[in-house]
């Protein structure tokens, strides 16, 4: 791990060419061959250390092949802009490493903490945090934010209360995957690398006291059904958390992407942008009135 000052400096801040904006990257995490994974961070302007804003984390999508940063980026770019802090984590992929499903999920749970951990220096508000992705990144967010309690207490321990695990305040899901052993995983091979399958299939890991979740999915997906994501959000609510489903009519796969087709773009950041104000967690000014386009 890198040591990270309270500050900001050139020396901790350099720039990606990977992204379609400049924007300050950190080093998240080195290893013994001193090869470094980097957390793309995106501000509002004028962000300063000393604030303490929301902020998202963004696990991009592309099915653990060829994580998507771009697609990531044009959401945190635009959220920067309405003064939420954004930040897409780099971790291992299949085409370039040589790892698991697991290494992979476990990745995406050690930044979580890393991010957490160095939010006060970041201007972060540690307690304002929402995991957020796409497909396999919303698998990754949702895997992180629906771990098991680390202790129960046993039913004659009336005063005590469950240690449950680090939590976001919120986690949102675009397209995402729900479900590990549904035809639309296959690809991802997690029961055959991963140890114990179960343990990490959001459908398997519903409970109570889970963060609040906004999911939104297009209808006319011809790779990945609506119906399964309006299922899992129902077991949201039944389980008696917070859930908010927005099914999109004339959303395709492509429906999360402002470049293909805006019009549900704008009705996606519209509606997730109503539901945080709602839960107090982003600002009523972040709100911003129709046509984007």
């Amino acid at each position: 791990m890198t040591p990270f000052a309270s500050k900001f400096s050139d020396s901790q801040f350099h720039h990606s060419s990977g992204f379609q904006h400049e924007t300050a990257a950190l080093v998240w995490k080195r290893f013994a061959d001193n090869f470094e994974l980097l957390a793309h961070f995106y501000a509002p302007l004028n962000h300063s250390p000393s604030d303490s804003i929301p902020a998202v984390i963004f696990f991009p999508g592309g099915m653990w092949t060829m994580p998507d940063y771009a697609q990531s980026a044009a959401w945190a770019t635009h959220l920067s802009n309405r003064g939420i802090a954004c930040i897409v984590p780099e971790f291992r992929n299949r085409t370039f490493f040589e790892v698991t499903a697991d290494d992979i999920l476990h990745e995406g749970i050690e930044f979580w903490h890393w991010a957490h951990s160095f939010a006060p220096s970041l201007g972060i508000a540690p307690s304002r945090f929402t995991l957020a992705g796409m497909d396999v990144g919303a698998l990754m967010a949702l895997y992180a934010s629906m771990q098991p309690p680390l202790q129960k207490r046993s039913w004659w321990q009336f005063w005590k209360k469950d240690i449950l695990p680090l939590s976001p305040a919120c986690v949102a899901i675009f397209r995402g995957i729900v479900d590990t052993e549904a035809q639309e995983a296959r690809f991802l091979r997690i029961q055959e690398e991963v140890v114990n399958p179960d343990a990490v299939n959001p459908s398997l890991l519903l409970r109570k006291k889970l963060p609040p979740l906004f999911c939104a999915h297009g209808m006319l997906d011809p790779l990945m059904d609506y119906e399964l994501r309006e299922w899992f959000c129902d077991e949201w609510r039944r389980l008696g958390n917070r859930a908010e489903f927005l099914l999109c009519p004339k959303g395709d796969h492509s429906f999360i992407q402002f470049e293909v087709n805006p019009a549900t773009f704008e009705q996606v950041l519209l509606s997730w942008e109503e539901f945080m104000v709602s839960l107090s967690l982003w600002p009523e000014d972040a709100l911003e009135e129709p046509a984007l386009i």
